[in-house]
């Protein structure tokens, strides 16, 4: 599984002499991205940068807006602690922070394959929300409601999607 980008930024890796004035110094600057596992890759340039990042916004597109059950990402549901569990009333996204530093977007209109697992830290952490909203008292009593629904067998495997409507 690839890890999502947690940060990137400019770092000078040190100095050598200017072309045509060998007594001054020139920093040399490269780009890191550095993933949540701590991994880390220099780029020279700023495009090269911009390459990878359309890449990693286009998968995260694709699990925000097409969710699917078979995918490796969802499937690496049994690896997540969840730490964090926020309502963005104003754009209406949820979000899922992992220990591991995996963040997770979601549209709280749209039907995610969450697991018995997933949905059980979700409510012991309780949601944060910028605001008191009807749309985080629905998120909470639908989270609550899948869970009441689920066999007991199911809690090994993905369970219904996860969606306010």
């Amino acid at each position: 599984m690839k890890y999502p980008i947690k940060e990137w930024k400019t770092e000078c890796l040190g100095t050598k002499p200017q072309v045509d004035k060998a007594e001054h110094l020139e920093e040399i600057y490269q780009n890191v991205v550095i993933r949540s596992n701590g991994q880390k890759r220099y780029f020279s340039t700023l495009m090269r940068v911009f390459s990878i990042f359309d890449r990693v916004l286009w998968g995260d597109l694709m699990i925000m807006f097409n969710p699917d059950d078979e995918d490796k990402f969802w499937n690496s549901q049994q690896d997540w602690n969840i730490v964090s569990w926020k309502l963005h009333g104003s754009s209406g996204v949820h979000t899922l922070v992992t220990e591991a530093g995996l963040v997770i977007h979601m549209l709280v209109e749209k039907k995610y394959p969450l697991r018995k697992k997933v949905l059980l830290q979700m409510l012991e952490l309780k949601l944060e929300s910028e605001e008191d909203s009807t749309m985080a008292l629905e998120l909470i009593r639908f989270v609550k409601k899948l869970l009441a629904e689920l066999e007991p067998e199911d809690s090994d495997g993905i369970e219904k999607g996860l969606s306010v409507g």
